[in-house]
């Protein structure tokens, strides 16, 4: 397998990016490693630039098509809908970034585009972020994360018969990136069996483990981006409790909850508009593709949602 058909790339910096020109299907990466249609890395004249930043909530793992995704959604709709034929929308969600790496991400990558607005769209990744052992939870996220490592690989996984009908039962589950860069401290999905291991309550795990890194990783971000001129908006982080996935089990809704609470504040604080996504986002299972992720109904319900917001507090300069 040649690396450019790997979705995910080793970073000095991150963890890992994005693949410049990765293609799957109608899942595709640009020559910059953002998932979108090509663009210049200087920005044209009378461009207005929104940069959404994130996880896999602001990438839309689930939906295969680029043209689905909540950001190409959310470009259509300023120009069709509210008249704004100068903005361009960028993806800069990135499956599995939580609030480290997205201020890394904003720091090293997304400066470099010139934004006008970013959008930080992030919950559930900080949530993994606090179930760590409490003695390895810190500033630096390295309960949570480990320099890129390629895992070792079992006796009978070099069997295709054998992956094919474990897989099938259930008895293991294909390697993900979480494989390569999750800490041996980290406790929960998809290594929640090591809670059971360790006997720990995630609700005192929780409690253990304040949500103290995340904001500051927020304001961290603010100060970054006012230092160079760019606007920024904050949004609290929506789920659905309906699809039987770890976002339906109380301490992580708990964690949503507390960080969610954590955007609020920042944001109050630093007078940074903020849009409370989480209260008019539909939960309704239709809108969804697991609890975390919408599907392309839920993508454009998304979209029009932002988009509303957007215009009604005139954060675009025509």
């Amino acid at each position: 397998i040649e690396a450019k058909d790997l979705a995910w790339t080793p970073h000095p910096y991150l963890a890992y990016s994005p693949t410049p020109n990765y293609t799957k299907g109608q899942t595709f990466h640009n020559s910059l490693g953002y998932r979108n249609n090509e663009f210049p890395l200087e920005k044209p004249s009378g461009v207005y630039r929104i940069v959404a930043l994130g996880g896999s909530s602001t990438y839309d793992v689930s939906i295969k098509d680029n043209d689905k995704t909540f950001t190409a959604q959310l470009e259509k709709l300023l120009h069709k809908e509210y008249g704004y034929q100068n903005v361009e929308v960028i993806n800069a969600g990135v499956p599995g970034y939580n609030s480290w790496e997205i201020l890394v991400n904003l720091e090293f990558r997304v400066l470099d585009l010139d934004p006008d607005l970013v959008i930080i769209y992030e919950g559930t990744n900080d949530v993994h972020a606090r179930l760590v052992e409490p003695s390895a939870y810190r500033g630096d996220d390295s309960g949570r994360r480990q320099a890129w490592q390629v895992p070792s690989v079992a006796l009978w996984e070099h069997s295709a018969l054998f992956r094919i009908a474990s897989r099938s039962l259930n008895f293991t589950r294909q390697v993900s990136v979480d494989d390569f860069v999750s800490s041996s401290t980290y406790l929960s999905w998809p290594f929640d069996f090591r809670l059971e291991e360790n006997g720990a309550d995630p609700r005192e795990i929780l409690e253990e483990n304040p949500p103290i890194y995340f904001q500051r990783n927020l304001e961290n971000m603010i100060a970054v981006a006012q230092e160079h001129g760019v606007n920024i908006l904050f949004s609290t982080w929506a789920y659905s409790p309906y699809l039987n996935d770890y976002a339906s089990q109380d301490y992580y809704q708990q964690g949503f909850q507390e960080n969610n609470e954590v955007v609020k504040e920042v944001a109050n604080s630093h007078d940074i508009p903020l849009f409370d996504f989480v209260e008019v986002m539909p939960q309704d299972a239709e809108y969804w593709a697991d609890g975390r992720h919408v599907n392309e109904t839920g993508a454009l319900e998304k979209a029009r949602l932002f988009a509303e917001f957007i215009h009604a507090q005139g954060l675009i300069e025509k």
